[in-house]
């Protein structure tokens, strides 16, 4: 519901100053498109695009989109920008799915599981970039998982069951993600 993809049943939903409930279907596509970069547990990479192709399809849906050659070098794939999909590994494929999101330089991040497909080093690579996106971009992140351990790397926690929230609490004890185990 925060990526304005599903309305709600009742209530509100406000980000930041925009209350969704209020927008109406072409407001919410630009809410999408300048607010909001999404980041999925399968990569939606168009496997006939290079990486740099691949990011810059969401270049364009941008008036203010970072630098590409900058982006890439961050997010360590700038020797790989000329690859397609097919030829670099799951987790150069989540930094190029990140890339995509990012280039738009939102001011959220919505990520489901973008760890799901990966292993266990892999995550944590992964994890770390968020960190590192979090830092340099300034672009609030909100990850959904099943991965209990990754909670302890977030500012606030917000655990549903069934559809309802039974816990909202702030973490005072911020683990950088090298530290996660699981």
């Amino acid at each position: 519901m925060v990526g304005g993809l599903e309305p709600a049943d009742s209530g509100t939903i406000r980000v930041g100053n925009t209350d969704l409930t209020s927008l109406a279907d072409r407001e919410l596509v630009e809410y999408r498109r300048r607010e909001l970069g999404f980041v999925f547990q399968f990569y939606n990479l168009v496997g006939d695009l290079t990486v740099q192709e691949n990011i810059e399809v969401c270049e364009y849906l941008s008036d203010n989109p970072l630098p590409m050659e900058p982006l890439l070098k961050s997010l360590g794939l700038y020797e790989h920008r000329k690859k397609f999909p097919h030829q670099i590994s799951g987790g150069q494929q989540q930094r190029c799915a990140i890339g995509r999101a990012l280039v738009k330089n939102p001011g959220l991040l919505l990520c489901d599981e973008p760890t799901g497909a990966l292993d266990y080093n892999t995550s944590k690579e992964i994890l770390a970039l968020m960190e590192q996106v979090n830092r340099e971009y300034g672009c609030t992140i909100i990850i959904v998982t099943h991965n209990d351990a990754i909670k302890h790397m977030a500012h606030r926690i917000l655990r549903l069951r069934d559809g309802v929230l039974v816990e909202n609490s702030v973490n005072t004890n911020i683990l950088p993600a090298a530290m996660l185990e699981w």
